[in-house]
Protein backbone atom coordinates (compact mmCIF):
# COMPACT_ATOMS: atom_id res chain seq x y z
CA UNK A 1 0.00 0.00 0.00
CA UNK A 2 1.42 3.39 -0.91
CA UNK A 3 0.96 6.57 1.14
CA UNK A 4 -1.64 7.72 -1.37
CA UNK A 5 -3.78 4.67 -0.51
CA UNK A 6 -3.65 5.24 3.25
CA UNK A 7 -6.71 6.87 4.79
CA UNK A 8 -6.36 10.30 6.38
CA UNK A 9 -6.70 9.36 10.07
CA UNK A 10 -6.77 11.43 13.27
CA UNK A 11 -5.67 10.27 16.74
CA UNK A 12 -8.39 10.01 19.38
CA UNK A 13 -8.95 8.23 22.68
CA UNK A 14 -11.59 5.53 23.24
CA UNK A 15 -13.36 4.85 26.51
CA UNK A 16 -15.18 1.61 27.25
CA UNK A 17 -17.17 1.36 30.47
CA UNK A 18 -19.07 -1.66 31.80
CA UNK A 19 -21.55 -0.92 34.60
CA UNK A 20 -24.84 -2.11 36.01
CA UNK A 21 -27.75 -0.97 33.86
CA UNK A 22 -29.11 1.06 36.76
CA UNK A 23 -26.10 3.39 36.45
CA UNK A 24 -26.68 4.37 32.81
CA UNK A 25 -27.71 7.94 33.62
CA UNK A 26 -24.59 8.48 35.78
CA UNK A 27 -22.25 7.39 32.99
CA UNK A 28 -24.15 9.41 30.39
CA UNK A 29 -23.85 12.49 32.61
CA UNK A 30 -20.10 11.95 33.04
CA UNK A 31 -19.58 11.62 29.29
CA UNK A 32 -21.80 14.60 28.50
CA UNK A 33 -20.18 16.80 31.17
CA UNK A 34 -16.74 15.98 29.72
CA UNK A 35 -17.85 17.04 26.26
CA UNK A 36 -17.90 13.60 24.65
CA UNK A 37 -20.07 14.14 21.57
CA UNK A 38 -21.59 10.66 21.39
CA UNK A 39 -21.35 7.07 22.50
CA UNK A 40 -22.76 3.62 21.90
CA UNK A 41 -24.55 1.64 24.59
CA UNK A 42 -24.47 -2.14 24.27
CA UNK A 43 -27.07 -3.74 26.53
CA UNK A 44 -27.03 -7.17 28.11
CA UNK A 45 -23.28 -7.73 28.06
CA UNK A 46 -21.94 -10.75 29.93
CA UNK A 47 -18.55 -11.84 31.10
CA UNK A 48 -16.30 -13.21 33.76
CA UNK A 49 -15.01 -10.88 36.45
CA UNK A 50 -13.38 -11.19 39.83
CA UNK A 51 -16.86 -11.68 41.38
CA UNK A 52 -17.65 -14.54 38.98
CA UNK A 53 -19.70 -14.80 35.82
CA UNK A 54 -22.14 -11.99 35.07
CA UNK A 55 -25.26 -13.10 33.24
CA UNK A 56 -26.47 -10.95 30.36
CA UNK A 57 -30.16 -11.70 30.14
CA UNK A 58 -32.64 -9.03 31.23
CA UNK A 59 -36.18 -10.24 30.85
CA UNK A 60 -38.37 -7.97 32.92
CA UNK A 61 -36.39 -4.78 33.50
CA UNK A 62 -33.86 -2.56 31.73
CA UNK A 63 -32.44 -1.72 35.17
CA UNK A 64 -30.85 -5.14 35.64
CA UNK A 65 -27.86 -6.68 33.93
CA UNK A 66 -24.76 -4.99 32.58
CA UNK A 67 -24.32 -2.40 29.86
CA UNK A 68 -21.21 -1.30 28.00
CA UNK A 69 -20.53 2.25 26.83
CA UNK A 70 -18.13 2.91 23.95
CA UNK A 71 -17.14 6.49 23.24
CA UNK A 72 -14.43 8.19 21.19
CA UNK A 73 -13.28 11.78 21.59
CA UNK A 74 -10.15 13.91 21.90
CA UNK A 75 -7.92 12.62 24.71
CA UNK A 76 -8.57 15.51 27.09
CA UNK A 77 -12.35 14.94 27.04
CA UNK A 78 -11.99 11.19 27.55
CA UNK A 79 -9.59 11.68 30.47
CA UNK A 80 -12.02 14.13 32.09
CA UNK A 81 -14.85 11.59 31.75
CA UNK A 82 -12.60 8.84 33.15
CA UNK A 83 -11.81 10.95 36.22
CA UNK A 84 -15.50 11.46 36.95
CA UNK A 85 -16.29 7.77 36.40
CA UNK A 86 -13.36 6.79 38.63
CA UNK A 87 -15.06 8.79 41.39
CA UNK A 88 -18.31 6.88 40.78
CA UNK A 89 -16.45 3.58 41.05
CA UNK A 90 -15.59 4.36 44.69
CA UNK A 91 -19.17 3.38 45.56
CA UNK A 92 -20.34 1.44 42.48
CA UNK A 93 -19.21 -1.60 40.55
CA UNK A 94 -17.79 -1.31 37.06
CA UNK A 95 -14.73 -1.41 34.86
CA UNK A 96 -13.24 1.19 32.55
CA UNK A 97 -10.80 0.79 29.66
CA UNK A 98 -8.97 3.55 27.77
CA UNK A 99 -7.17 3.06 24.50
CA UNK A 100 -5.69 5.03 21.64
CA UNK A 101 -7.58 4.87 18.36
CA UNK A 102 -7.50 6.54 14.97
CA UNK A 103 -10.62 7.78 13.21
CA UNK A 104 -11.31 8.90 9.68
CA UNK A 105 -14.12 11.38 10.32
CA UNK A 106 -12.74 13.38 13.26
CA UNK A 107 -15.52 15.97 13.05
CA UNK A 108 -17.94 13.27 14.25
CA UNK A 109 -16.08 13.10 17.56
CA UNK A 110 -15.37 16.76 18.34
CA UNK A 111 -18.83 18.25 18.02
CA UNK A 112 -19.81 18.72 21.68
Amino acid sequence: MTDRQLPNVHPMKKIEVVVHAGDIKLIEAALRDAGVAGWTIIRDVAGMGHHGFHQARTIFSDETGLVMFVGVAPAQRIRQAALEIETLFRTRAGVLFLSDVEVIRSDYFTGA
